[in-house]
């Protein structure tokens, strides 16, 4: 997943040369702003309007990881189809927060900027979601995440979840177990929106001494 999300920072950034664009370089590891957790089918009611909408109950959460409260105008998020933005962000995100974006604001955002009616727009059998800062003054054009989404974590109330704990995508499928073969393999976790992912799907070990364990077997 790793090497993935590299190579695609890396044909970006080329692409973004050859435009004449200005850039700041930044993968994963630099950025203090990553996307956390990603539905891409939904069939509840997420944003809680009254409704289930394939298009405005899809959402993308992102995090700040950094020490520092992190502006977010000029931050936006889109698919990998195409060069056109679905959200852009506003006002500023604090170190340790989570924001969620869901498809029904990306669609008051596109109405309100001219920019289509798409929502999200996450494909249900697989996607790229990408997190861009894009600047005029100063010229900045940086990707700051790019996710790629299998397409059995875009299956319906599935997320794709971050873990801080074990640094690797999980598959959050709680809702709709998951029980193929691909990864991330399904942990049983439900889906958070808003909330940091805490959630391994890991059962805690007990620790003993070596003679308590010896009983045990006397």
């Amino acid at each position: 997943m790793t090497e993935t999300r590299t190579s695609l920072l890396a044909g970006f950034i080329a692409l973004s040369l050859a435009w004449g664009l200005v850039i700041a370089a930044a993968g994963p590891a630099q950025a203090a702003l990553r996307i956390s957790e990603i539905l891409s089918a939904p069939a509840s009611d997420w944003d809680g309007n009254g409704s289930v909408e394939f298009k405005g109950d899809e959402w993308v959460e992102i995090l700040n990881t950094g020490p520092n409260p992190e502006v977010l105008d000029g931050v936006y998020l889109k698919d990998g189809t195409g060069d056109a933005y679905h959200y852009g962000f506003s006002g500023t995100l604090a170190p340790g927060e989570v924001l969620v974006v869901y498809g029904s604001q990306a669609m008051v955002w596109q109405a309100a900027n001219g920019a289509g009616t798409s929502g999200l727009s996450l494909n249900n059998g697989g996607d790229r979601v990408e997190l861009w800062r894009d600047t005029d003054s100063p010229r900045i054009f940086q990707a700051l995440d790019v996710v790629p989404v299998p397409a059995h974590a875009a299956g319906a109330e599935r997320s794709l979840g971050w873990s801080e704990t074990s640094s690797k995508w999980l598959l959050h499928d709680g809702a709709n177990p998951y029980t193929g073969s691909a990864l991330p393999a399904g942990t049983g976790c439900a889906p958070s929106p808003g909330v940091r992912n805490s959630c391994d799907g890991l059962v805690p070990v007990e620790t003993t001494d070596w003679s308590t364990l010896k009983s045990l077997y006397r």
